[in-house]
């Protein structure tokens, strides 16, 4: 795809559907900085844990959002109000609506390329949670 084109997926995906990719984008890069960092299995699997959950999801989404870029502000905000039905018990409605703004930020910046800026987060996070 070229510029032209992902411009043009990021102006009509939905909310949820760059949240759907965010989830599964943030998931795999926060495996990928734990591995690099030689966890054993049990280790891993306890920060991925902490990483990747509606909570902390949308901590970040808060602390992010006030800074970002308006194309990426654009992005997470069309998550956090999507048509969301259902949440799990783990987290409120409002936690769960944030975490989705979240992913979808995420998803935003990798159909742009901005590795840099997934990659910055993660480190910024994760490091917190060591």
């Amino acid at each position: 795809m070229d510029d032209i084109e992902i411009k043009k997926l990021l102006r009509e995906a939905s909310g949820l559907t760059l949240a759907y990719l965010g989830d599964s984008v943030w998931e795999l890069f926060v495996r990928k900085f734990y591995v690099e960092r030689s966890l054993n299995n049990k280790n891993l699997n306890r920060r991925v844990k902490a990483m990747v959950n509606a909570r902390k999801q949308s901590s970040m989404y808060r602390e992010i959002l006030p800074g970002l870029d308006p194309e990426y502000k654009a992005y997470a905000k069309r998550g956090k109000n999507a048509n969301i039905k259902s949440w799990p018990r783990s987290c409120s409605p409002l936690e769960y609506r944030e975490a989705t703004g979240f992913e979808a930020l995420i998803g935003g910046l990798y159909m742009n390329r901005n590795i840099p800026m997934i990659e910055e987060i993660i480190k910024k996070y994760a490091e917190e949670e060591s």
